[in-house]
């Protein structure tokens, strides 16, 4: 099929600026809702209820018209809507990703986030950064706060949406790339300008950095062999390097990525389009053996993982812990795929569109003798071993989820479908000819249209996927250091979905020392088998409850409240009770000290 005959699949230019106007409009009142709405000011267990459903609708709306507008100027060589069509995309992701700026938070990210905060403290109190076996991420927000005069917190939720940009570029000129026609570009760059990564374009974290690189090394990568000039391989290396000291687990994966590259060249009916005058694999592999086996936590780590993966060690993996909820509750089927679409439903649509077509494309190659290139195969291989790999995570106690193998396979499943898609539409033939090739246009729309609406209402996390927002509140920061400050004692510190090791971090630094040793309360502050609290201690101890804390179970799992371990019938008993001291209340944080009487036999 030649560029001009598919112009009567997409191109319908009469209606190209109603689009673009209803795309502007739908992004100018989503603009204002999030404006001119209040801040936050408490917590809220989910982002997505903070607006009304018509602005989530307007966002979906806005990125929908803006991939239609990308989609039609396939075909027209001398169409230019699809530039109009990105920048439409972009604003909006823009948009979504200053959401929690705009809503107000003090910080986003209320665990590792704040601990990683905590060894730009540990820079700034001891002047080297010592053991950090990931310094890059704290120095840039360090040199930045100092430029700039930002607080850290700020430029904490800041810096992932700088990492996000970077992260959108590098895979439009990547999917630029992989590519190989102007059709396979414009029918893929809707799908790579969508937020697919989840928590990766919202959270200060460096393995997220290091993971929106990704794209930008592999561009260079694939362009150092199309042009080796020195000035586009010394930028290679230097993009290289930063890439794999962000983070020890990035650094394998990336490693991993030329290893299949080099094993791909190698493979019959594969087109070797370049050869590459530089060796990423060997260099990658240099940097991790150089710089990581300096430190003994990056080795301990690979240890554990490699004694759960050849039966010296095992602990409950992921998968179980799914099991064994879905047994003791045993969820409603609409609960079951709630669940199921909102936490998996990105990877569920990309895995099996991206993993499919590029089979199906495997299949015309045997059949009919087409020859898919390095750049389309080793995109498939990363889908089908980060993919496999994340199921190994999900089934074994490998440290880190499944999601983190499984963000590398999105990036290559994303990256497919535009050029497969066309492919497949070149080989079904003209849209007149059969129904099946009648159907790529809607099932490109609608494939578009369910990843828009995913990625959005997957991109902070919620009650729908069974989790609460990473929101970090101003009042919880204050009764944070409230507690350090007015702490007497070595009492232990009890608390419920509030870690306050991790504020103390921010504050003081990790080096620090923890003023406490932190325990999880007991379920329903054991009051089923206790009176009063303070029977079961024979000490003084504190306990921190949070406003999170405190509408966890009745807003993620209303329908189950026979699974709850605490309800508020609990939290109102403890106020009341009599061996219990409240210390401190701003309206979120309220610390107690519960007084142990366990040895008065009372």
């Amino acid at each position: 099929m030649s560029e001009n005959s598919e112009q009567t699949v997409f191109t319908h230019s009469r209606t190209t600026g109603a689009i673009a106007v209803v795309g502007v409009l739908l992004l100018s009142i989503s603009t204002a809702i999030a404006v001119i709405s209040p801040p936050a000011t408490e917590y809220e267990i989910s982002l997505y209820e903070s607006y009304p459903t018509s602005f989530w609708g307007c966002i979906i709306g806005s990125l929908f018209s803006g991939s239609l507008l990308i989609f039609r100027s396939i075909g027209n060589s001398n169409e230019r809507s699809w530039v109009f069509g990105t920048s439409l995309m972009l604003a909006t992701d823009a948009l979504l990703l200053l959401m929690p700026l705009i809503r107000g938070y003090v910080m986003y990210g209320d665990a590792d986030p704040l601990t990683h905060l905590g060894y730009v403290q540990d820079i700034v109190n001891t002047g080297t950064t010592g053991a950090n076996i990931y310094p890059l991420a704290h120095l840039l927000v360090l040199a930045t706060a100092d430029a700039t005069g930002l607080e850290a917190m700020t430029l904490a939720m800041l810096t992932p949406v700088i990492f996000s940009a970077v992260y959108f570029g590098g895979m439009v000129y990547l999917l630029f790339q992989v590519a190989d026609s102007r059709s396979g570009f414009l029918l893929g760059l809707p799908f790579v300008l969508l937020p697919i990564l989840g928590y990766s374009h919202s959270l200060f974290r460096p393995f997220d950095f290091s993971i929106l690189l990704i794209p930008v090394v592999l561009y260079l990568f694939f362009k150092s062999q199309r042009h080796p000039t020195p000035a586009i391989r010394a930028v290679l290396v230097l993009t290289l390097l930063s890439t794999l000291l962000y983070h020890p687990l990035t650094a394998v994966f990336v490693t991993a990525i030329f290893m299949l590259y080099y094993i791909v060249q190698y493979i019959p009916r594969i087109q070797t389009i370049y050869q590459s005058p530089t060796s990423a694999f060997g260099l990658s592999l240099a940097v991790i053996m150089s710089w990581y086996s300096n430190f003994p936590g990056v080795i301990l780590r690979f240890d554990t993982i490699y004694r759960v993966l050849f039966g010296s060690d095992s602990s409950d993996a992921p998968v179980q812990a799914y099991a064994q909820t879905a047994q003791e509750a045993t969820p409603s089927l609409i609960d079951i795929v709630q669940f199921i679409t909102f936490r998996f439903g990105t990877e569920m649509v990309l895995f099996g569109l991206g993993g499919g077509l590029f089979g199906v494309a495997l299949l015309f190659g045997l059949k009919k003798g087409d020859v898919l290139d390095t750049r389309t195969t080793i995109m498939g291989a990363v889908v089908g071993v980060f993919g496999t790999s994340g199921l190994l995570f999900l089934l074994l106690d490998l440290i880190v989820t499944q999601e983190r193998p499984w963000q590398v396979a999105k990036i290559g499943a994303v990256l497919l479908l535009g050029p497969l898609f066309h492919i497949i539409r070149i080989r079904l033939g003209q849209p007149s000819r059969s129904l099946l090739a009648r159907s790529t246009k809607p099932a490109i729309t609608l494939t578009v249209l369910v990843l828009i609406v995913l990625s959005t209402l997957t991109l902070f996390p919620s009650p729908l996927s069974g989790m609460t927002n990473d929101q970090v509140t101003a009042m919880e920061v204050e009764g944070s250091e409230w507690l350090t400050e007015h702490e007497t004692g070595n009492r232990e510190l009890y608390h419920f979905d509030i870690e306050y090791r991790r504020f103390h971090h921010a504050e003081h630094g990790v080096s620090e020392g923890l003023p406490f040793w932190e325990v999880f309360l007991p379920p329903h502050f054991n009051y089923t088998t206790s009176q009063y609290f303070g029977q079961n201690y024979g000490s003084g101890k504190y306990v921190m409850i949070n406003r999170k804390g405190r509408i966890f179970y009745q807003e993620t799992y209303p329908d189950y409240p026979q699974r709850w371990k605490y309800t508020s019938q609990d939290f109102q008993r403890f106020n009341r009770d009599r061996t219990v001291d409240r210390s401190y209340d701003n309206g979120d944080i309220r610390i107690y000290l519960a007084n142990g009487t366990k040895m008065e036999g009372t």
